[in-house]
């Protein structure tokens, strides 16, 4: 009895779970008029009388909760089908088919799939980027996949190291939770380069969601959380092989490749490989500097899921990556300034090297359909070896990472409690020249969430976390996020939330190092505290005789402490010090999505933001932050999706710049950028098995010029790559393949 308990514990503990398994799942095919079967995404599931149910996802699949003594009628319906209703007795998995409506024929499938929307259920304000939108551009990783999306920015860090950082509310990345699956994966020494080692053909879909949402996923979220759902081995119509080649105009090559297998029903696997290579030295500018890094990343990721049918589902993920890079300046431009007194050519050489294994493993509870507990683990090792001219920077970073979650119902379905635990354990050791920091965090803590959700009128979240951290004490942290449908297509949503975390000032301001500034931190740097608020509203109508949609929301990031990053007080050096006095973001944005032809599509955005934070006892804009930004996305498509042509244009205003006067004239820069205009493009021909697409990026061929302070004196007092604001590479053309065996 012992052995076996102690076997049953080993098992919970090593697959660590999925909290939302349900009873009832099933996909959704739609069969139209030429008996084509489709998978629909957004078909509505619920239980007839009542306002329990769920939409069906990308892949046409859902879950969903039973009560199996009164739950028997279960109602599939889809704009332009006939709905149907099914009697459900012992099944536990069903496979719907919808036929074309004679009635609704000229309502399309491709009009209602949108490849991104706002959720009409979820009571945080969350955005869906499916992978049908991902593929509207090249997205080689993630740092590429926003490229269509109003709500997220991404900026490149530096003028050297190619490093790309995300913005979310006018605030950098390091306040967003960047999670995969919901475990946490871009965060720490990983926050510099972290998006360029996700491929994009590994996501299935990404969830945007803007404010602190919910306390379950930790109390790192600040400004936001990035969600990636990656494919899974058990989807109805996985991959047997797929194959992504790409090649670019800029020197670029990339390989992608992943295959699944099905063992049975319950034990499935998918293997995921890529590779990538830029063996080309490009100067568009002509600054003497590589605008990209020359470089060779590696990335394996293998998961496996067994589902037991009733009571136990568990998933084991193992990924590696290894990327080296090497930049800096041309050879070219070194054999002509080595004259100035260089003697050496100046470098970057960037290697990282990752290694995670993460776990789940959810509970289920026949008799209870809504309780479930689950567990998720993860451990990572994170390493970094850089150079920058003359300064060096080393790190590595272990993680491990745990959260128990229980969830159950309270009287009804509608009203729902989750609670649990969670464990973060991360320690660093860096090296920066000839100084070693070293830091060990241990931080438990304890959740406990209410929702009352009624799909047709309110829904309301509130929760509480509180975390001890064994190098600054307890925190607190409460959100609450509420949601109104003021009318069957009005949704308006509330959110007030309290987050905080720990910087990691070298890591996560890696452009500092791309300087000759002297970095200084003045004194012990405390943890990062803020509050969010953020109002919404969304309205769904119609316009041309289809959907059309338009939404608006506000938020406030007010900062209690923060870690300034002060580039104004000297150009020869970057200081570090907690806030003293006012910092806050503040974002508007409006977008529009309309179908003024058939199949045609427009997708109009305008943001708006505030940034400001005090910076030697003077409140200022945060530098190098966008105060406006426009984005135009047009999106056509024929019959069939046999050609698909997308057009994406941005606007970029001006952004304040750190103060240079102290300079000699040759080296000093505006005290604002230019405003400038971008313009993506692709076009995609689909066969049978494989389709090929050609497009380009920054085909306005807009470069920041002098984006490089003394370029061509890169050891001298007043070398500085760290002040970019826009584009260092010309207009790229590339090309490339995708290849599917269902």
């Amino acid at each position: 009895m012992k052995n076996r308990f102690i076997k049953l514990f080993v098992v919970f503990l090593s697959l660590p779970g999925l909290a939302f398994a349900q009873t009832l799942q099933g996909i959704v095919y739609g069969i139209d008029e030429q008996k084509k079967e489709a998978p629909l995404s957004f078909a509505n599931v619920h239980w007839l009388g009542t306002n329990e149910g769920v939409v069906t996802g990308v892949d046409g699949k859902f879950t969903l909760s039973r009560n199996a003594q009164t739950q028997t009628k279960l109602v599939i319906s889809f704009t332009g089908y006939v709905s149907d209703t099914l009697s459900i007795s012992n099944e536990t998995f069903l496979t719907v088919k919808l036929k074309s409506s004679v009635e609704l024929s000229q309502v399309t499938i491709q009009g209602k799939q949108q490849s991104t929307f706002i959720s009409r259920i979820d009571p945080i304000l969350t955005e869906k980027i499916t992978s049908k939108e991902l593929q509207k551009a090249a997205c080689c990783n993630l740092s590429e996949s926003f490229t269509t999306n109003a709500s997220v920015d991404v900026v490149y860090t530096d003028a050297v190291s190619g490093a790309k950082k995300i913005q979310l509310l006018g605030l950098d990345g390091i306040y967003t939770q960047i999670q995969g699956e919901m475990i946490p994966m871009i965060r720490g020494l990983s926050s510099a380069y972290g998006l360029g080692f996700v491929p994009g053909t590994w996501i299935e879909s990404i969830q945007v969601s803007k404010g602190t949402g919910s306390v379950v996923n930790g109390y790192e979220q600040m400004a936001g959380q990035i969600n990636l759902e990656f494919l899974k081995p058990d989807a109805e119509k996985a991959d047997k092989l797929f194959v992504n080649i790409y090649g670019s105009s800029g020197g670029r090559g990339e390989v992608n490749i992943h295959t699944g297998t099905k063992f049975n029903e319950k034990l499935t696997t998918m293997l995921f490989l890529h590779g990538n290579t830029v063996l080309r030295q490009n100067d568009n500018n002509y600054d003497g500097f590589m605008d990209t890094p020359m470089q060779q990343q590696y990335n394996f990721f293998n998961r496996w899921k067994y589902h037991s049918g009733k009571r136990i589902e568990m998933q084991l993920n193992l990924k590696g990556v290894y990327e080296n890079k090497t930049g800096g300046q041309t050879d070219k431009a070194y054999e002509e300034h080595s004259n100035h007194g260089t003697i050496d050519k100046y470098m970057i050489k960037i290697q990282t090297k990752q290694l995670e294994v993460s776990n789940k493993t959810g509970l289920m509870f026949p008799g209870n359909p809504d309780r479930s507990l689950g567990l998720i683990t993860s451990a990572r090792y994170n390493e970094i070896v850089s150079s920058f001219g003359l300064k060096r920077y080393s790190g590595t970073e272990k993680t491990l990472y745990a959260n128990l979650i229980y969830q159950n119902k309270i009287v009804n379905a509608d009203n729902k409690i989750r609670a649990g635990f969670s464990f973060l354990l991360d320690d660093f050791v860096e090296t920066y020249n000839d100084s070693t920091f070293t830091r060990r965090e241990i931080v438990p803590g304890a959740f406990a969430e209410y929702s009352y959700n009624n799909l047709s009128t309110f829904s309301f979240v509130a929760g509480v976390r509180g975390d001890y951290h064994n190098l600054y004490g307890f925190m607190f942290n409460p959100r609450v996020n509420i949601k109104i449908n003021l009318a069957e297509q009005t949704v308006f949503r509330v959110a007030v939330g309290r987050g905080f975390r720990v910087a990691n000032p070298f890591a996560e301001n890696a452009s500092v190092l791309a300087s000759a500034r002297t970095v200084i931190i003045k004194e012990k740097l405390l943890p990062e505290i803020a509050w969010n608020y953020g109002v919404s509203l969304s309205q769904g109508f119609r316009l041309f005789g289809r959907e059309a949609s338009i939404s608006a929301d506000y938020f406030y990031t007010n900062f209690l402490n923060q870690v300034v990053v002060d580039l104004d007080y000297s150009a020869r050096e970057v200081s570090f010090y907690n806030l003293d006095g006012r910092s806050y973001s503040s974002s508007f944005q409006v977008e529009a999505a309309i179908e003024p032809l058939k199949q045609f599509s427009v997708k109009a955005a305008y943001k708006y933001y505030d940034v400001r934070s005090t910076y030697s006892g003077t409140l200022m804009r945060k530098p190098m932050t966008t105060a406006g930004r426009m984005l135009l996305n047009f999106a056509y498509f024929t019959r069939f999706e046999k050609w698909k042509f997308d057009l994406t244009l941005q606007r970029f205003g001006r952004s304040r710049l750190p103060g240079t006067t102290e300079n000699p004239a040759e080296y000093q820069r505006a005290n604002y950028s230019k405003p400038y205009f971008t313009i993506n493009a692709q076009v995609t021909r689909k066969f049978k098995r494989f389709e090929v697409y050609i497009g380009g990026e920054n085909l306005t061929n807009f470069m920041q010029r002098g984006a490089i302070v003394a370029a061509a004196d890169p050891f001298g007092p007043y070398f500085d790559a760290s002040m970019v604001w826009g584009p260092g590479m010309g207009a790229v053309v590339y090309a490339g393949l995708r290849f599917a065996i269902k």
